[in-house]
């Protein structure tokens, strides 16, 4: 069981590490965890991994993700009033935000389906 956690946790790690690799040789700023999360992905879709392989690593991951959110709220907490001075731009972005993303995918969607 401890082995598959450690190969299911260097894989994961290995595809972070793509990911850091590509986002450093891009000539713009991309979160390497999100290429990280692609390299996974393409690597379960094409089969150079099975998701056995990574199953168990993930889902300890996924059982104590809360816990990774800790920092990002203390960080928050830090800026409360920056927030608070700035609270109608950031509810504004976010409901634009969100507005643009419903009307992308809702017309990505009517187009695939046709």
């Amino acid at each position: 069981m401890n082995f598959l956690i450690v190969r299911d946790a260097i894989i994961l790690l290995l595809c972070l590490f793509a990911g850091k690799l590509i986002a450093h040789a891009l000539p713009f700023v991309f979160p390497s965890s999100i290429i990280g999360m692609l390299v996974l992905f393409f690597c379960l879709t094409t089969g150079i991994f099975k998701l056995h392989q990574v199953e168990t690593g993930a889902n300890i991951l996924l059982k104590y993700m809360a816990l990774l959110f800790i920092p990002i709220g203390v960080g928050v907490m830090e800026y409360l009033e920056l927030i608070g001075a700035q609270w109608p731009a950031i509810v504004g972005a976010m409901v634009i935000g969100t507005f643009i993303v419903l009307l992308v995918v809702g017309h990505m969607f009517q187009r695939l389906i046709k």
